[in-house]
């Protein structure tokens, strides 16, 4: 039951090879050189604990992150919050509503905010100067709709404000979706071109967005109790890396979830720290995720995020 997944999974990432290009080992050329990386971290508690593995899966409020065109699944209002505790004091918070409106669409709109703590200022010679507290804003608008029974599109559009102790940027981006459902199957797959747009410019330079493509697919089995998915990403500043998550749903209650996530060049963290695993609670119209994940010397990050349908 599962050959068609597997061979699914193995020419997405054939395919996407030909996107890297730098080998396993070597720093990416581009490392470090982007803006906006609240950007590149992931919403919801559900989509992080299964490899972060998200782009065919997506159904939910947080889909205006993974795949704008998941936002079809979505029969009914909801409204979604996640808290993450990240490593070295950073916080994450994310707050999302989604409307569908009839046939035409499904809209959706969130704000995401993250501090990175308290930072040293230091002066030209290196003595202290006091303290500074960066942080991001970024604001989404998401939109989705099934063209057919095989084909869905989605559109999210982001406003990003970076403030740097005294210094502030701008951006504007975008990212443009799909969903693929093959005939007869149980088969999704999911692509989605993430974070097109301006240049961040801070005082005299310029700094692009984290543009990624991501593909990936997902199927469901025993009467969709078991889903399995996998994402294959190429970001601009990085070497290829791919997900792979797993779900199982017991008694439509409980959702245990795990999953890894694999850099080609090797997880500098610790073979650990790819690590993804979670459990979720679903009560009626709530649903109530955490993720956990291993960062090395580092620390460790906690997810929980809600999701509640009216």
């Amino acid at each position: 039951m599962l050959k068609p997944f597997f061979s699914l999974m193995a020419i997405i990432i054939i395919l996407c090879m030909p996107f890297s290009n730098s080998h396993a080992g070597e720093i990416n050329e581009n490392a470090g050189t982007s803006a906006g990386q609240i950007l590149k971290i992931s919403v919801g508690a559900r989509a992080a604990s299964m490899g972060e593995s998200y782009v065919a899966a997506a159904d939910d409020v947080y889909a205006g992150y993974w795949n704008p065109a998941g936002l079809i699944y979505v029969g009914t209002s909801q409204i979604g919050f996640m808290h993450n505790e990240w490593f070295e004091d950073i916080r994450h918070e994310f707050l999302g509503y989604v409307q569908p409106i009839g046939d035409f669409g499904t809209i959706s709109g969130s704000i995401a905010y993250i501090s990175m703590g308290e930072l040293e200022k230091t002066d030209e010679t290196g003595n202290s100067n006091g303290t500074f507290h960066p942080y991001n804003i970024l604001l989404s608008l998401s939109f989705g709709k099934r063209l057919n029974g095989s084909i869905a599109l989605g559109f999210t559009s982001k406003f990003l404000q970076e403030n740097i102790d005294v210094e502030s940027a701008q951006a504007f981006a975008f990212d443009i979706g799909g969903l693929y459902f093959l005939p007869g199957t149980k088969l999704v797959l999911g692509v989605n071109i993430q974070n097109l747009g301006t240049e961040m410019k801070f005082v005299e330079e310029s700094f692009p967005l984290p543009r990624n493509i991501k593909v990936g697919a997902a199927y469901k089995m025993l009467d969709n109790a078991l889903t399995i998915v996998t994402d294959v990403n190429k970001p601009r500043d990085g070497n290829l890396n791919l997900g792979l998550g797993i779900e199982y749903k017991i008694m439509g209650i409980v959702n245990l979830r795990t999953g890894y996530k694999y850099n080609i060049s090797g997880n500098d963290l610790g073979s650990l720290s790819g690590l993804r695993t979670g459990i979720g609670i679903d009560i009626r119209d709530y649903n109530l995720d955490y993720a956990f994940a291993p960062y090395g010397e580092l620390g460790q990050a906690h997810r929980i995020s809600l999701v509640a349908s009216f």
